[in-house]
């Protein structure tokens, strides 16, 4: 569908606004002919007054039209044998002929068709219908910036606009780069892939008016219609290549067994406690505008518009898998079937595997959550409580650092209009996930090949999780070997015994 304002919604708006006009008086004289012969008008006077109707003249131009009369071009004084000559001639011409010429010549409607084709003729004979104003540009963009000087001499800048370290960003690109959709059979290449991945990574990474068409354009030195484009290509060629599978992945043997050491301490030392090795929870991705297509289903229990989105984790941040494709008012024990944790439950839990939860999920002999009220009352129900809830926050910590690193993910600025668009949003959330595993993994083995960068710090550690969970640890005054068990013992007053 063409613009309004342009050359070619302009030409399509005026031939719209004439057909539907000459359709109009058609269908007017129609109606009054109608009339007129159920009044019972001789058919001789229905034809003069529809000729009277179109405009076409008595005898002037069938005069006209009657090449073979030559006295019509002498001079006034002529006899009236020649009058009556040349009415015989009119009488001669066939009387279709001579209504279809008068038509031609004597319609207003067509007059208006020839007004509006000369009009269209005119718009395009300008290459520009309105004044151009140039557009004032940055001599060097920031992203110029960040890609050429940042990336080299200073990484932590580059980190915070990007969110990702260099040596991730330059593996990034190797992983996509080779995909059909930066490919063109056009003579005029795409901007580089580099260019494209580093304006998805700038809207993924941020969220407000600062990731504004405008303002994406002011810091990338493109185009506003460039900067969709790009975001498109960089997301299907994310999904294309089957990241999501590879790096949104159940732990390998090694990293189960760590997780459960961790799970173990952190609950008290209990060993039944380590077979939870994996926790759920599940997030809201709010949406800055109201969708049009079903709105209410998308309207959540905090008064706001978003996606549901499910998280399965592991204690060390790492995401394991999700559940997509919900509105945010869906529950999060309905959008939890949805995952494949759920719907593989035989094989991908062990035997006395189970997976730590809060009150939102049923309580199974796969899940455990804590009990709620008014079983939770009891002492020994407190207490317990506490102690999943050491557990099971590293799912709050674990969705933190993902709005923390992409933060397009506390307010998308997408609208969804149709299928498609909700679509998309699905397409959006999924690549941010895929995206911060793969950050996640790869900064992990940096770290360990570098264990004495100050850069490369642990997960924990990173500046992307809100400070108030990153140093709850020196608040409390305690070193960071110390477990949330016994944390809460020392603040909540429960021992583990009873």
């Amino acid at each position: 569908m063409a613009r309004t304002d342009s050359r070619h919604g302009l030409a399509a708006g005026l031939v719209k606004a004439a057909k539907m006009h000459v359709t109009h008086q058609l269908r007017q004289r129609v109606r009054r002919m109608h009339r007129l012969r159920s009044l019972g008008l001789p058919p001789a006077a229905l034809q003069r007054l529809q000729r009277i109707a179109l405009g076409i003249p008595r005898r002037r131009y069938g005069l006209l039209m009657d090449a073979d009369n030559s006295s019509l071009s002498s001079s006034s004084s002529s006899s009236s044998s020649d009058s009556s000559d040349s009415e015989d001639s009119l009488q001669s011409i066939p009387r279709q002929s001579l209504v279809r010429r008068h038509r031609c010549m004597g319609s207003s409607s067509l007059r208006i068709l020839h007004w509006v084709q000369t009009q269209i003729d005119i718009l395009y004979a300008k290459r520009y219908t309105v004044p151009r104003v140039p557009l004032i540009r940055p001599e060097e963009s920031q992203l110029h910036t960040c890609l050429k000087k940042w990336k080299h001499f200073d990484k932590a800048s580059f980190r915070g606009d990007l969110r990702v370290w260099p040596t991730t960003f330059d593996r990034l690109l190797e992983k996509i780069e080779g995909h059909p959709i930066f490919t063109n059979n056009s003579n005029n290449g795409q901007t580089p892939v580099e260019i494209q991945l580093a304006v998805a990574l700038y809207q993924f990474g941020h969220d407000g008016n600062g990731v504004s068409l405008q303002a994406v354009a002011w810091w990338s030195g493109l185009g506003k219609g460039t900067i969709p484009r790009c975001t498109r290509r960089v997301i299907t060629a994310i999904l294309g290549s089957g990241m999501l599978a590879k790096y949104v992945r159940m732990p390998t043997p090694s990293e189960k067994e760590s997780a459960k050491v961790w799970v173990e301490k952190t609950f008290g030392g209990c060993p039944e406690g380590r077979e939870g090795w994996c926790m759920v929870d599940g997030t809201l991705i709010p949406l800055a505008f109201r969708p049009n297509w079903y709105g209410p289903s998308y309207f959540d229990r905090k008064k706001n518009y978003s996606m549901n989105l499910q998280v399965v984790n592991l204690p060390n941040l790492q995401i394991i898998d999700i559940g997509y494709g919900h509105t945010g008012s869906t529950h999060d024990a309905t959008a939890w079937m949805g995952t494949r944790m759920y719907q593989q439950l035989d094989t991908l839990l062990g035997p006395g595997e189970f997976v730590w939860g809060d009150s939102a999920y049923p309580i199974s002999r796969w899940l455990t959550a804590p009990f709620k009220s008014p079983e939770s009352n009891d002492p020994d129900n407190t207490k317990f409580n506490n102690h999943v809830s050491y557990v099971r926050v590293r799912s709050e910590h674990c969705i933190g650092f993902l709005k923390g690193r992409l933060q397009s993910l506390k307010s998308l600025r997408l609208g969804i209009e149709s299928e498609a668009d909700h679509r998309y949003v699905v397409q959006w959330i999924i690549a941010c996930v895929t995206v911060h595993n793969f950050a996640l993994l790869h900064e992990a083995k940096l770290r360990a090949k570098r264990p004495g960068n100050p850069l490369y710090t642990a997960a924990e550690d990173d500046p992307f999780i809100p400070p108030s969970i990153r140093s709850r640890q020196q608040y409390l005054g305690v070193d960071a070997d110390t477990s949330a068990f016994e944390l809460g013992e020392k603040f909540t007053g429960y021992s583990g015994t009873s």
